[in-house]
């Protein structure tokens, strides 16, 4: 009976020891994840003594905000005193003190400043108002938001392809980069810039958007596509045929005068998932030796559906300098929207899981769908001349279709009916969606966005973004 005891003792510690292990072990992960972000005009500010919660309130160090807001900082070591100057302005606060001095003007704190790991933590929404910025915090993804008025440069990426070359010469100014579709692979895996029937091809005086693009600051990238998964399997298979292409790659870049490659392969299976991760950590090392630049052009998932277990965002985030998420088309096979809001918040949130956010760029489609059918053709908002695409603005003459914007996705929804009697049902970005994922471009602290394409956007797109960033050009 003793041992019978005993033995339950010793069965409930276990068990006890066990729940307690559970419940305790995800929240060390949870505290890790939850560090405080805190973005500066879009732009994030890296501390050395990260920014701690105090009463409600964040507190990071003073000389880091101090000058990433423009203001000259000083420190008085025997009064334990920091003091800040810009222009007319002069924020004065003491450790431990629940009153600071604006312009000798006493505010009181809810939070004094406090010393951590030898450095001044001070109330970042009081210092930052004090200096005229307006300051949000985003509970969610635990962020401080600090805007100060001036316009934020963010890197602006257009990927050009068929009929891109008239959209490239209007836009030139708007720009930081271009990625060109001009490359991709042939059946035994090489790099060949002939293929007709997806128009991928070196168009004629390409030369000339090489030179435009040198002479206005923007990046060129040589952009290697492939969604074939016969020719990726072939290519991935063995080191040898990696390497083969990567000197392939190489040798294009140098020749051609390409500030860097962006690969977009888009059906690499689970199953070559570490053979991927190895061509590009040695295609990324290769081109980091030469002065280049490599980004990735990546299919997207969210927290709820991983579609594309191949690409190990994680390792992938590693080895590129930045990662562009092409967030639409999200089901194309089924009339809806396939670019929403709400699922674009899921995907970037996704990746800034598992990527720095400073290295990822939002793709944005500046198009939209028209279903009939069982089939699908692309429209865009106006008639500019392409000669594959349909036009909401002629449609709208023709068959009186009328877009409305959907209140959940932002995005433009309409139906209307041919003259054989089909139902089409249109589903397209909008201004409206363009602007708020600009915006979360800022809010999330992203490096930038990226096009989807060139020969498909309006004045008015370039107008949304112009209105909420400005675009970073190379040094």
């Amino acid at each position: 009976m003793t041992s019978s005891r005993s033995w339950r003792k010793f069965i409930t510690c276990i068990i006890i020891t066990l729940l307690i292990s559970a419940i305790f072990a995800p929240i060390k992960t949870c505290l890790a994840a939850a560090q405080v972000q805190v973005l500066l005009n879009g732009e994030n500010l890296d501390f050395d003594v990260p920014p701690i919660i105090e009463n409600d309130r964040t507190l990071v160090p003073f000389r880091k905000i101090g000058e990433a807001l423009g203001a000259q900082v000083e420190w008085d070591q025997e009064t334990k005193t920091v003091t800040a100057y810009k222009e007319d302005k002069t924020v004065i606060l003491r450790i431990g003190d629940y009153t600071a001095y604006v312009n000798q003007t006493p505010v009181e704190l809810d939070m004094p400043p406090v010393l951590k790991d030898n450095r001044t933590l001070i109330p970042i929404r009081f210092f930052s108002e004090a200096f005229g910025a307006t300051v949000m915090w985003d509970n969610a993804i635990r962020t401080v938001v600090i805007n100060t008025g001036e316009k934020p440069s963010k890197y602006i990426m257009g990927y050009y392809y068929s009929q891109s070359y008239e959209d490239f010469l209007k836009n030139l100014d708007k720009m930081s980069a271009i990625a060109v579709k001009w490359y991709t692979l042939d059946d035994s895996g090489g790099l060949t810039n002939k293929d007709n029937l997806r128009h991928i091809n070196v168009p004629e005086g390409y030369d000339s958007v090489t030179k435009l693009s040198k002479e206005n600051g923007i990046e060129i990238h040589m952009l290697v596509f492939e969604s074939d998964k016969t020719r990726l399997q072939t290519v991935l298979a063995t080191p040898e045929s990696q390497a083969g292409l990567i000197n392939q790659i190489i040798a294009t870049v140098e020749s051609e005068g390409f500030d860097g490659v962006n690969i977009d392969f888009e059906a690499v299976t689970s199953e070559e998932k570490e053979q991927f991760n190895e061509f590009i950590k040695s295609l990324y090392e290769n081109l980091k030796a030469r002065g280049k630049s490599l980004n990735l052009s990546l299919p997207v998932k969210t927290e709820k559906v991983d579609w594309r277990p191949g690409y190990d965002y994680v390792t992938l985030g590693k080895y590129c300098d930045f990662a562009v998420l092409m967030a639409y088309d999200k089901n194309p096979g089924t009339p809806g929207p396939q670019s929403g809001i709400d699922w674009v918040e899921e995907v970037v949130d996704y990746a800034i899981a598992r990527i720095p956010a400073e290295k990822i760029v939002l793709g944005i489609g500046c198009y939209g769908y028209d279903w009939a059918n069982g089939g699908r053709s692309t429209v865009i908002l106006e008639n500019n001349g392409a000669t594959y695409l349909k036009f909401a603005d002629e449609l709208l003459k023709k068959y009186g279709l009328n877009l409305n914007l959907d209140q959940n996705s932002g995005l433009l929804n309409g139906k209307y009916t041919d003259e054989n009697g089909l139902v089409h049902e249109v589903w397209m970005e909008s201004d409206y969606s363009v602007d708020a994922k600009a915006k979360m471009v800022m809010q999330k602290g992203l490096k930038g966005i990226a096009i989807w394409r060139l020969g498909y956007t309006t004045p008015s797109f370039w107008d949304t973004l112009a209105n909420n960033f400005e675009p970073a050009k190379m040094n």
